[in-house]
């Protein structure tokens, strides 16, 4: 009850200031919605599907490692950066 009072006493510009965090399920649900909008535009809107298909599959392969591999180094940095 406490924090809904918080945020009912809060305008706008305090609102969109404040520090948002995310929960895990909250983070793997916007993956999933995200994924489905994709599927959803690929199917519905030609120009969209040719556009997502103008790659061969290896290059999604390629993309997916190249940024999997920066996202490893950046986690194993901060990870390191907080012990310190």
């Amino acid at each position: 009850m406490r924090k809904e009072r918080r945020y009912l006493k809060m305008n706008l510009k305090q609102w969109l200031e404040m520090d948002m965090t995310f929960k895990y399920f909250e983070i793997k649900f916007i993956i999933i919605i995200t994924l489905l909008l994709t599927l959803l535009l690929i199917n519905i809107w030609p120009r969209f599907r040719n556009d997502a298909l103008e790659f061969g599959w290896y290059g999604y392969l390629i993309l997916i490692a190249i940024i999997s591999i920066i996202w490893i180094i950046w986690k194993k940095y901060w990870s390191r950066k907080e012990n310190i």
